[in-house]
């Protein structure tokens, strides 16, 4: 029998279902409740899915920005940003880069929307997204987005601080780089987003698309992709210490 239910000690509804329900998927029982006609039921399960995959996402959010802290101060910056390049360039950028490679511009963003809102953007942390034609590229704009711009603001659902501060004490570069947008004090967690401009341009001369990222943590971040890689401004290869291609050249 489905039970969502406050549990005092946490804060918040948990599912205290009988054992054997306990382990059945919530969509499942959200879909179960449509087909029955318990439509309170199903929209109670359907917000539940939020909170439910919280505390696990954003542990491990929690986790890879230590690290990366732990790997930076212990080994220099130098050794994150080669741990870096070796882990997303061996397999995950690779990967997507292929892939993206044959897909549409409009595609891409609309696979790209579907990866943000399962990252639990926006200020309800429940996938929110503004997605804007701008002309000569697609902005999909994240306030904040669901890992590095929540981990540097705060949270406010769990009523934690910016874990720039204590007790987390995360860290952020100490000298600017290629590798972080030419900027000091970027948080170590956000330089797997320039990972993501600079290994396609290895591969390909252009960023599949390019981080709109600004030093006040309270202000939105932004994926930009543009329709045309002639289009892209000669500033997003310039800050990452690369030179534009020629027109119609590169892989794009």
């Amino acid at each position: 029998m489905l039970r969502l239910s406050d549990m005092i000690k946490v804060g918040r509804k948990v599912r205290q279902d009988d054992w054997p329900d306990l382990g059945r998927a919530t969509p499942a029982l959200a879909a179960e409740a449509v087909d029955d006609g318990r439509g309170d039921d199903a929209k109670a399960l359907a917000d539940y899915t939020i909170p439910e995959g919280k505390a696990l996402h954003d542990l491990f959010c929690d986790w890879l920005w230590d690290l990366f802290t732990q790997i930076a101060e212990r080994h220099g910056e130098e050794e994150l940003h080669q741990m870096l390049r070796k882990t997303q360039g061996g397999w995950m950028m690779k990967r997507t880069w292929r892939g993206f490679l044959n897909l549409a511009v409009e595609e891409r963003v609309q696979l790209t929307a579907e990866i943000m809102r399962a990252h639990r953007c926006g200020p309800e942390q429940d996938g929110g997204l503004d997605i804007t034609d701008e002309g000569d590229h697609y902005n999909i704009s994240m306030d904040p987005c669901g890992s590095g711009g929540r981990m540097r603001r705060g949270d406010p659902v769990d009523g934690t601080p910016s874990r720039l501060g204590p007790p987390y004490e995360f860290g952020a570069t100490k000298a600017a780089h290629d590798w972080s947008w030419g900027k000091k004090d970027v948080p170590y967690y956000c330089i797997h987003c320039v990972m993501n401009e600079t290994l396609p341009m290895e591969w390909g001369g252009h960023p599949l698309w390019v981080t709109g990222y600004d030093a006040d943590p309270d202000k939105p971040c932004s994926w930009k992709f543009y329709k045309r890689a002639d289009d892209i401004p000669e500033e997003y290869y310039r800050r990452v210490g690369r030179e534009k291609p020629g027109p119609g050249e590169g892989r794009y």
